[in-house]
């Protein structure tokens, strides 16, 4: 492929790659990455006014509410107009949270509970802060071309390893880079194409619509092993990509139709050539780091982390709630506690309804031991075990199955139970190893 970049794309592809990764993956203080060091920072200066930032924001979520859905103002309507009726309910339901936590309204045995409302105030506050941070810096991995570079380079891998064709390596790192929706939706596009047939699209949206690289720092926050962010992501990919190479050679994905929507047709492109072209495609991409873009990229995070918090808060209340005062979670996990023992995970009892929690919502897991003093080798487990099991159901498997392939709640559901079963010995494996 002939060279269609300029230089300055080439040093900025360079240069800002460099920041990124070491901004995302490189420790420097200990197991600690710049990112959470950046982050617990800023935590540190806001300290308990962290907390009047979470109502603040939530308020002003409030006020576009109003103004997009009652008065019908612009730019309002288009800020709300992806916003499911759940949502828009729970964002409601989060403020009103927030108000009776910080003003001692409402039932106190859940909102005056610290083990409830404190944790509540205190998780809000982190994970906005970590989105924000993280969801701004993100450019310079999403800006530099290092997403475009690594999966043109990573093609020839996918289908000899995973059976799928080389676009998947593009779909992971995307998926990776902003949210398990935007893999979702780039393997239905591929789909509809003709670059997937039905069992490689399935394949790729179980296997690669991974948490984006900045929610990853969100549960770990959640779950107390924030300072592991750096490890946490190159062994949630290493694994990701383990997982895969099985979960393709068994049912149920192994038994689906290869039936394609067009008939693909593939070139071959030699190894020379595909560095080439590689290298063209993140020159060019980075040309769109701007100021303006570094700028646009703290808003965008700023509205993302907002939107994030509304929609947790109601779940963690409800979560929090069943965990302290129902038997619901401990009914659900005694068929792991013997399992969890075997494996050598200390709190077996306390984390043995974390396996299933995942399916619901890939925070639950985490938020369900945030503050039960789960020794860290189970925390590191529980949080690192939700992020490869890949299938939850309030973000990646709604955009599953409203995709273009025909994906049932069952399938769904199976494919989770495997996932799960495939994962928990190798999270075992990986934690016994490093604790």
């Amino acid at each position: 492929m002939e060279s269609t970049y300029s230089k300055k794309g080439l040093l900025k592809f360079i240069i800002l790659s460099i920041i990124g990764i070491f901004l995302f993956l490189i420790p420097v203080d200990g197991t600690k990455v710049p990112i959470v060091i950046i982050i617990n920072t800023i935590k540190e200066l806001l300290g308990d006014y962290l907390k009047y930032v979470v109502l603040v924001v939530l308020t002003i979520l409030m006020v576009t509410m109003f103004m997009g859905l009652v008065l019908k103002k612009e730019p309002f309507v288009s800020y709300h107009k992806n916003d499911s009726k759940q949502k828009l309910v729970f964002f409601v339901l989060a403020w009103i949270s927030i108000i009776c936590i910080l003003f001692n309204l409402g039932p106190a045995s859940i909102f005056q509970d610290e083990r409830i409302g404190g944790q509540v105030l205190s998780l809000a506050g982190g994970v906005m802060l970590t989105v924000s941070v993280a969801g701004w810096l993100i450019v310079f991995m999403l800006k530099s071309g290092i997403v475009e570079f690594l999966g043109t380079l990573l093609e020839p891998l996918m289908r000899p390893i995973f059976k799928m064709p080389g676009q998947a390596a593009v779909n992971c790192i995307s998926a990776f880079m902003v949210s398990p929706a935007v893999g979702v939706i780039m393997s239905d596009e591929y789909y509809k194409s003709g670059l997937y047939n039905r069992k490689e699209g399935i394949a790729a949206i179980t296997n690669f619509s991974t948490i984006s690289v900045g929610y990853i720092a969100v549960l770990a926050g959640l779950g107390g092993v924030g300072d592991y962010y750096g490890q946490i992501i190159m062994i949630m990919l290493l694994l990701v990509f383990i997982m895969t190479a099985i979960t393709v050679r068994i049912p149920p994905i192994s038994k689906m139709a290869e039936q394609y929507v067009i008939e693909p047709n593939e070139e071959t492109v030699e190894y020379s050539s595909r560095f080439q072209k590689a290298l063209t495609l993140a020159a060019n991409k980075s040309e769109e780091f701007t100021a303006k873009a570094f700028i646009n990229s703290l808003f965008s995070s700023v509205q993302v982390a907002q939107k994030i918090i509304a929609n947790m808060i109601p779940i963690v209340v409800v979560t929090l709630s069943l965990v302290y005062y129902t038997p619901l979670f401990t009914i659900l996990g005694k068929p792991f506690v013997p399992i969890l023992s075997l494996l050598g995970l200390p709190n077996a009892d306390v984390i043995a309804s974390c396996p299933l929690l995942g399916f619901i919502e890939v925070s639950l897991p985490a938020i369900s031991i945030a503050g039960q003093g789960v020794a860290l080798k189970s925390a590191f487990f529980v949080v690192l075990l939700s992020m490869i099991q890949i299938v939850f159901m309030t973000e990646a498997g709604n955009a599953m199955m409203g995709s273009s392939m025909n994906v049932s709640f069952k399938d769904l559901f199976i494919v989770f139970i495997v996932r799960t079963i495939i994962a928990i010995p190798l999270v075992a494996i990986v934690v016994n190893i490093m604790f």
